[in-house]
């Protein structure tokens, strides 16, 4: 199903929602500061993974319920889980309303878990909303023999993840502390789809923390043909399409580690967050939570969605923000327990990612934004690049820029990971 009609269920334990008051807003006063300008989207992942894809598919739309209807533009920056990404936003970034982001779910809990790569306050962000709540699975490949959860007791697997405090790394980490899985973790891949490559080379067993909305999206080919079995589904609440999926919350062992694994999921509430900077004046923050809202019920952006497979569940900035305000008021036992459970990784034997490179011979089949992206094929292969400044470009031998690229060269395409492009040498 497209829409996900699964209850948030946070729980008795945490706390009763209440909306924000938002101010009245001045649309003259927003739309002369948004006319002519130009929104950043920063995506705290690398390119082709769920985030990403939700992240530009709203900034595809939302621009135009955003009074003086400013333009947007959609760039990644990568790295630590999107914990990167956090702190720029919280101290770098432009504090006017110009940079928006979408961050890894479990980042804003991080602060509460006294991990001190998190230099922010989330209580201090504007969070505009949420596209989708989210459950989360466990995923390995077929040639691996793990096929049920008890597999993971047993047999053990090797993970990949992204960066401490993101799904991937932490979702692990509890399991091993909480329920008796002999996980180990190979961490500090751009995103998720750099993973499912790993994956696939066989260098992981499998991943969890993977949001099911982008197994159906980005994988779907992989569920039908069998390639992962799904053994585990991980939220609050069950999704409707896993049905005999064992689910997390079942197998606490205990009434004190079944609150550790809500206070763990509650971040599946926000499944895809999207915020913006601290200091925002009010009028443009409330502007940007109702032009967010104002998308969320757009035909075209429906449609956009549905094209995609993207479940669109959406929930409003202000429950966000009250979600995590009233996080930051459990008791500090519960809290420091929690911490403990998804941060002791003692006996897991982490270890830190290695990205290959790759060299792919082909011709240049399409281009977008001035050359910053480039799909190619050839060999019996084809991919999409990220191409930055930094990236090498030679044609004939000679230096040139993005925009000399054209549909059609045959060029040698030197790739880090998935695809991000270091050098292009076309004849």
């Amino acid at each position: 199903m497209f829409f996900n009609k699964k209850s948030v269920l946070i729980g008795a334990l945490f706390y009763s929602l209440s909306a924000i008051g938002a101010p009245v807003i001045s649309a003259d006063e927003v739309a002369k500061f948004y006319k002519g300008k130009r929104i950043t989207m920063w995506i705290g992942y690398s390119a082709g993974g769920g985030y990403d894809r939700y992240a530009r598919t709203l900034s595809r739309h939302m621009g135009r319920h955003i009074p003086g209807s400013p333009k947007f533009v959609a760039k990644n920056k990568p790295g630590a889980g999107s914990m990167i990404l956090a702190n720029d936003m919280y101290s770098i970034m432009p504090q006017d309303g110009t940079a928006l982001s979408t961050i890894g779910r479990g980042v804003p809990t991080e602060p509460l878990f006294g991990n001190k790569q998190a230099k922010f306050d989330p209580r201090k962000f504007g969070w505009l909303g949420s596209t989708n709540n989210e459950v989360s699975v466990c995923a390995m490949m077929k040639g691996t023999g793990l096929k049920k959860f008890e597999d993971l007791r047993t047999m053990g697997a090797v993970l990949g993840g992204t960066g401490k405090g993101a799904d991937t790394d932490t979702f692990p980490t509890v399991m091993n502390n909480l329920l008796g899985t002999n996980l180990k973790l190979v961490t500090g891949y751009p995103g998720g789809n750099d993973i499912n490559f790993a994956m696939e080379r066989g260098e992981l067993d499998g991943r969890c923390g993977w949001s099911w909305s982008s197994v159906k999206a980005t994988r779907g080919k992989w569920l039908k043909s069998g390639k992962i079995n799904v053994v585990l589904q991980m939220s609050t609440a069950k999704h409707a399409d896993l049905p005999k999926v064992p689910f997390i919350m079942d197998l606490a062992k205990s009434d004190k580690d079944k609150k550790i694994l809500g206070l763990i999921f509650a971040r599946q509430a926000w499944g895809r967050p999207f915020n913006t900077t601290p200091n925002v004046p009010k009028a443009r923050l409330a502007a940007l939570r109702a032009a967010f809202q104002a998308t969320m019920k757009d035909p075209k952006y429906i449609e956009d969605m549905k094209r995609q497979k993207l479940e669109l569940n959406p929930i409003s900035g202000e429950k966000i923000q009250g979600m995590i305000e009233d996080l930051f008021k459990l008791p500090k036992e519960l809290v420091a327990a929690t911490a403990r459970a998804a941060s002791d990784q003692g006996g897991m034997n982490v270890k830190k990612a290695v990205v290959p490179t790759f060299t792919h011979k082909g011709k240049i089949t399409k281009l977008k934004r001035g050359g910053r992206r480039v799909k190619w094929s050839g060999g019996g292969k084809k991919g999409k690049l990220k191409v930055k400044g930094k990236t090498k470009i030679t044609i004939g031998g000679k230096k040139a820029k993005r925009k000399a690229l054209k549909v059609g060269m045959s060029c040698t395409f030197k790739v880090k990971g998935v695809s991000k492009a270091l050098a292009i040498a076309c004849k």
